[in-house]
Parts: C-alpha cells; sequence; structure tokens
C-alpha cells in the first residue's frame, strides 16, 4: 500500500488529536482514581468479630475487614454431589446446524470467482437452565442476606449424560471463603460491599492501589489510534483516489 503525502499529514493529525483526548481522559481516570486510594488509606481494618459488630453499630464507615465468607443453607441437586452457594444446571442437546460458506477461488484464466455452499455444524445447544441460591451468609460470623456480600464467580462443577445427545452441565460457587470485604460499615449491617478471595487487607488494598486503569486505558487508546491510522490510510487508498 503506497504511503502519500496527505495520509502522512492526516495521520499526524489523527494522533495529536487522540494524544490530546487520551490525555483529558486519563486525567479524569487519575483524579477518579485518588479520590478512591482516600477512601482506601482512612478505611479502618478489622480482623474480629468484636471490631466487626462494633462498626456496624457506632456507624465507622468504610472498612477492610478480613474473615471467612461462609454459606448457613447450602443449596444443592440430589443428582449430584456436592452442596453449594449457588448452583446452575443447563439441560443441553447435541444439535446439527447449517452455515453458508462462501469461497474464492481464480479460474485458469486468472479471474476471481467466488462460490457458496452448506456446511454442516454441530454445537451444545442449551434447552433450560435451572438455578438455585442461598439465602443466608455469614462473614466473621455475623449473619446477612446472600445478597450483602458478592461471592467468587460459578464454575463448571459435573456434566452428566442424560441420554442420546443429551447431557446436564452444572455449575457452582462453593460454600466457605477466606478473604478481605471492603464495606460502609453503618446502620448495623454493610453496604456496598466487594469481596476479595484468599486476599489478606495488605494484599487487597495494594492490588487496588497498582494503578492499572491507566495503564490499561493507554494500551486501549492507542490500540484504537493505531486501528484509525491504519484504517483511514487503507480507505484513503482505496476509495479517494
Amino acid at each position: 500500500m503506497e504511503i502519500k503525502k496527505r495520509e502522512i499529514i492526516c495521520s499526524v493529525v489523527i494522533i495529536a488529536v487522540m494524544l490530546i483526548a487520551g490525555s483529558f481522559i486519563s486525567e479524569k481516570i487519575r483524579q477518579s482514581m485518588l479520590e478512591k486510594y482516600q477512601e482506601y488509606d482512612t478505611a479502618i481494618h478489622v480482623d474480629t468479630e468484636e471490631m466487626f459488630r462494633y462498626g456496624m453499630r457506632t456507624n465507622a464507615g468504610n472498612a477492610f475487614v478480613y474473615g471467612k465468607l461462609k454459606t448457613l443453607d447450602p443449596v444443592k441437586f440430589p443428582e449430584i454431589t456436592g452442596e453449594y452457594s449457588y448452583i446452575k444446571k443447563e439441560e443441553q442437546k447435541y444439535r446439527k446446524h447449517w452455515r453458508t460458506v462462501t469461497e474464492t477461488y481464480r479460474d485458469s484464466n486468472g479471474k476471481k470467482h467466488t462460490r457458496k455452499s452448506k456446511e454442516e455444524y454441530w454445537t451444545w445447544d442449551t434447552m433450560s437452565t435451572e438455578t438455585k441460591t442461598a439465602t443466608k451468609i455469614s462473614y466473621l460470623n455475623v449473619e446477612f442476606k446472600y445478597e450483602k456480600i458478592p461471592f467468587p464467580r460459578s464454575k463448571m462443577v459435573e456434566i452428566l449424560d442424560t441420554g442420546y445427545h443429551k447431557r446436564n452441565v452444572y455449575y457452582g460457587t462453593g460454600t466457605e471463603f477466606k478473604g478481605t470485604i471492603f464495606s460502609d460499615l453503618k446502620n448495623n449491617t454493610i453496604n456496598k460491599t466487594s469481596f476479595y478471595n484468599k486476599q489478606t487487607i495488605e494484599e487487597t488494598i495494594e492490588s487496588l492501589e497498582d494503578g492499572h486503569q491507566i495503564w490499561i486505558f493507554w494500551i486501549s487508546w492507542i490500540i484504537i489510534t493505531a486501528i484509525m491510522v491504519v484504517g483511514f490510510c487503507y480507505l484513503d487508498n482505496r476509495w479517494l483516489d
């Protein structure tokens, strides 16, 4: 692809505009991060049941609390072993589908042609879903509703064959985890809670303040800028002459 003078000039303009816009957005992200860091740095640290109950009772505010998250009324499906805080069963069927495939080829004279054909393929399709969720949990031996603390994401725990081209796939979340929550302690409960599995308070703060948001933004922004520049040059070369 030939690079023309106008394409170089326009590319420089695109890069300059994107850098200016990126710097503005990056500063907004940085300010938001500093506000969050202020919340983390002023939050109290709790690791006992007594301190936890006292903090909720006295409206202590933001706190990092280290302890055990436990399900008090676990759920299960009778056909598989194990108990879970959340479990989902997907009834799946292995089904045949068809799709149109377009092929490009050249004839003996070098002329390009395309032809379409039907292609068969098979997939496991979900026909129905059933879920069960616990209602009561405890953290540091204090009871809450299940919704108060977000559990780790579920993962596949078992697959059962149920017939010809049929199966059940089960996804579940365990009943006990140890880690740290960041929460607002007030009105004798916890509010706006995040849970960091298998992390101490110190490890949680370190991960929250590592500044990865800025790096992720700039890497994504540079990729977007590169795509815009290449896309402009390609379109200019193909259609604007």
